[in-house]
């Protein structure tokens, strides 16, 4: 009995440490928030949890019971919730989530009820236990169901991830895995199968796991910068914290077992426990320091520092292709009034007007270029976006007006819903988020050449301190499998395509600080999403 009230409290007590830790963190984000979800559910299953295999009488342990496994009911949920912003695909599944969370409450509404819990029981050690009512399966459904799910899809991530992003993802993903099923083990007991939950220990694995990725890989970009001692007393405390487990679980039964009550009686049997258990202790540690540190604090540093690396390397290539894109788009328009100025030419070459109406525009032309070449190659480098404050509605109505003739020419109908003031300003880099609107544009076109309607919407998220701008159109869509690869360098279905667009534009709005998501359905259409944050000054 004292090992499930243990494992329960601890159970609580890591799970709101650590949520209201990732939260205080950075409570804007996204994915810190539907983290801290989840282990305030998981926090308070426990709580009830412990309460309620303590309780003295029936009616105190049935209440708990029904608190306990009612906010159980939405940790399935909230777990897909936090997997799919944990890998950026939130907006994917947003609709399927919505609704899962609509399904998760109106199971909540009959926890008080017997539909839920039909009775609780004595069974084998426990004084009370629950027994499952007629709508109790579809609770362990969702548990069955939902976060297997949500694995699969953190796992389909992590083979396509970088490195970095890989190894993040990795203790997460064996982190709830043990914990799910640590925690399924409570389930076989509520329908009269005589199987202990010996599991609930595991519950608190997700934790340490994805303490140990914060800690190593930055998850959640929580940055802890590591000193020397630092992981040796995390480790230690961990270990103590089982070890003292160990000795007070195993001197208790050996109370139980002999049945002496003295003090000194006690102090003396935890002592020989203790002595002991050192040298497993020391296995112990020895074993996580060498698997989880590589033996040493300071390749924990040198690991990251390699990895950091890998990165710089992989944007050393991405700004080669910016650069070479850039050039395609952008030199294009210059070079075609040259090379209307030199057809003309020699017709005109004895004609005054004409070189003083085309002479400055030319200069202009070949000092764009010029100017342009060298903007280029500084974001190659790549140099950080210049931003100033820019008037984001003017900007996409001048982006958008560059099209109007290839939107004539398709036959596509363009809208504006502007849910924002036509005063808002963003600081932007004006040339480069121009740059990033037009591949949305050209690729949105590109897929309605038989006509068809483009809206771009924009919405203020003022609790995020960010406005989002949707491009939507109803061309020939994505397929699903390549949805994860758009944003790649290279890819490309198309067979005059470069593969560089997207990959450029999804570089600009991370320069930005912003993020880029999108959602398709075949034969329907797509839509890209961009969120960019306010400035911290409004102009004056």
């Amino acid at each position: 009995m004292n090992y499930f009230l243990i494992s329960s409290i601890l159970n609580a007590l890591i799970s709101i440490i650590t949520s209201i830790f990732i939260l205080l963190n950075n409570p804007k984000s996204a994915r810190n928030r539907s983290f801290a979800y989840f282990a305030f559910f998981v926090a308070i299953w426990a709580s009830a949890y412990h309460v309620w295999i303590d309780a003295p009488t029936k009616d105190i342990s049935l209440f708990y019971m029904r608190i306990s496994i009612g906010f159980a009911i939405f940790i399935p949920v909230s777990f897909f919730h936090f997997s799919t912003n944990l890998i950026n695909e939130y907006y994917r599944h947003k609709t399927t989530i919505i609704l899962l969370y609509i399904y998760s409450l109106i199971l909540f509404l009959t926890a008080p009820s017997n539909l839920f819990i039909f009775d609780a029981k004595p069974l084998l050690i426990f004084n009370y236990w629950p027994i499952a009512g007629i709508v109790y399966k579809f609770h362990v459904l969702n548990y069955t169901l939902i976060p297997f799910y949500g694995l699969y899809i953190i796992h389909k991530k992590i083979k396509e991830s970088s490195t970095l992003e890989s190894k993040q993802l990795k203790p997460v993903f064996w982190g709830v895995l043990l914990a799910y099923i640590g925690g399924g083990t409570n389930f076989p007991l509520c329908y009269n199968i005589p199987l202990l939950p010996i599991g609930n220990i595991f519950v608190s694995f997700y934790i340490l796991f994805i303490a140990y990725s914060i800690l190593r890989y930055e998850l959640m970009d929580i940055k802890i910068v590591i000193k020397k001692g630092l992981v040796y007393t995390i480790l230690i405390t961990i270990i103590s914290l089982f070890y003292l487990l160990t000795i007070y679980l195993l001197e208790h039964i050996l109370k139980e077992i002999i049945g002496y009550k003295s003090f000194y009686a006690s102090l003396i049997s935890a002592t020989i426990i203790a002595l002991i258990f050192i040298p497993l202790k020391n296995i112990i540690q020895t074993f996580v320091e060498n698997t989880f540190f590589r033996g040493s604090y300071f390749k924990i540093a040198e690991e990251n520092e390699q990895l950091r690396q890998e990165i710089m390397q992989t944007e050393r290539l991405k700004s080669v292709a910016i650069l070479a894109s850039g050039m395609a788009h952008e030199i294009k328009n210059p070079l075609t009034v040259l090379k209307a100025f030199t057809e003309y030419l020699p017709r005109n070459i004895d004609n005054k007007a004409f070189f003083e109406k085309y002479g400055p525009m030319i200069s202009q032309e070949v000092d764009r270029i010029d100017n342009l070449v060298h903007e280029l190659l500084d974001f190659a480098k790549p140099a950080p976006a210049v931003l100033k404050l820019e008037n984001l509605c003017n900007l996409l109505d001048s982006t958008t007006e560059l099209l109007s003739n290839q939107c004539i020419k398709y036959n596509i109908k363009v809208s504006r819903n502007y849910q924002i003031s036509r005063d808002t300003f963003l600081e932007l880099d004006h040339n480069q988020i121009r740059q990033a609107l037009l591949n949305i544009f050209l690729n949105a076109i590109e897929a309605m050449k038989n006509g068809g309607h483009l809206n771009i919407s924009t919405f203020l998220d003022s609790d995020n301190n960010k406005i989002q701008i949707k491009i939507q159109d109803t061309g020939m869509g994505i397929d699903p499998d390549d949805i994860s690869h758009i944003f790649d360098p290279f890819f490309t279905k198309k067979d005059s395509g470069t593969g560089l667009g997207l990959s450029i534009t999804h570089e600009i709005i991370k320069k930005h600080s912003g993020k880029i998501f999108v959602e398709s359905v075949q034969g329907k259409g797509t839509t890209f999403i961009l969120e960019l944050p306010l400035p911290k000054a409004l102009p004056s």
